[in-house]
């Protein structure tokens, strides 16, 4: 089945002040994305980049850090007896459970000893680690829990995308659902592998792959632009490995990636972030993705980009297409 990339154009017209009253035409164009017909909307500088953000003040505030090497062993919870030990540790990554878990199992990964690294600054290594040691909680979770199947592996980059703590960490979840979004892109799956004998992402990057979307390929990810982004400079990684064969190698080829996609934001003026990398156990209409959104700049007198459009309506806006930002991500690869 041919894969469809449908958008409807609109155009909004009014007398700007900003040119002297003459008539303004503005362009917004409507993306539904090619899986479950969500919608996108690219609105034209609907983003603020802010230059030179100053937050030096609270980044290197590391008082009272729960995640800082001094501390983290001293007060985070400890494992379940299923897990098979009481904290995890993967070269700096420390993992632990989650204090306030949002689901059945939920835990925390502290990436490094460094209570602050910049955007720019992540190494590959340091996801890497990260994401071994939450996948050593998965993989455990899996097979103690025969409900357990969803299972994300989450980041929010400072405070701008949500995170209360500066500390770089991870949050894993593990239960028999998902959150919304997982369960309607399952079904979705299901729906499309059921109707066409293949799978979704595996078509999507057949149609991909020659295109102005395409990024490239770390190892066993290969990486996009999503045509309907779900957030700014949405950059999205597919693996080819099922979720019960990830290596480190994976590991290495999704960090890799990660870092560059960092890099490119860095490059562009942003320091916040939101990650989500998404596996389910057993199941052969889909693949473990990785989603990776720019957040507004992070400052002293930062602003949110999360609107009633994605908190009451879950459809994204963005000012620009993914045609025009898929090239600059790819120079960091």
């Amino acid at each position: 089945m041919a894969i469809k990339f449908t958008s409807t154009r609109q155009e909004a017209s009014f007398y700007s002040p900003l040119e002297d009253f003459e008539e303004t035409t503005i362009p917004v164009e409507v993306r539904e994305d090619p899986l479950t017909g969500s919608q996108t909307r690219i609105v034209p500088e609907s983003f603020i980049v802010e230059e030179d953000p100053d937050i030096e003040s609270v980044v290197s505030d590391a008082e009272g850090c729960f995640f800082c090497p001094d501390s983290v062993q001293d007060v985070t919870p400890e494992y379940p007896d299923f897990v098979g030990m009481d904290r995890g540790s993967v070269g700096e990554a420390t993992s632990f459970p989650n204090l306030n878990p949002y689901g059945s199992h939920s835990n925390v990964v502290v990436l490094t000893e460094d209570h602050f690294v910049p955007i720019d600054e992540f190494e590959p290594d340091i996801f890497a680690d990260g994401f071994e040691a939450a996948m050593e909680y998965v993989t455990a979770v899996f097979d103690a829990d025969e409900d357990a199947s969803v299972a994300s592996v989450n980041m929010n980059f400072l405070r701008s995308a949500g995170s209360s703590i500066v500390h770089p960490h991870i949050q894993t979840l593990v239960d028999d659902r998902g959150t919304n979004r997982q369960r309607r892109r399952l079904d979705a799956h299901r729906e499309y592998y059921e109707q066409n004998g293949s799978r979704y992402f595996d078509d999507l990057l057949d149609a991909e792959r020659e295109g102005d979307r395409y990024i490239g390929r770390t190892r066993d990810v290969e990486w996009y632009a999503p045509f309907a982004p779900q957030h700014h400079r949405n950059v999205r990684g597919v693996l080819e490995t099922e979720p019960d064969q990830i290596t480190e190698e994976t590991l290495e080829g999704l960090a890799t990636g990660l870092t560059a996609v960092l890099q490119f934001y860095a490059d562009e003026g942003l320091n916040s972030f939101n990650v989500a990398f998404q596996l389910v156990d057993d199941e052969p209409a889909t693949r473990p993705v990785i989603d990776v959104v720019a957040r507004s700049v992070f400052d002293q007198y930062y602003w949110s980009d999360a609107t009633f459009f994605d908190t009451l309506h879950e459809e994204g806006v963005v000012d620009v297409p993914p045609e025009e930002y898929a090239s600059g991500v790819a120079e960091f690869f």
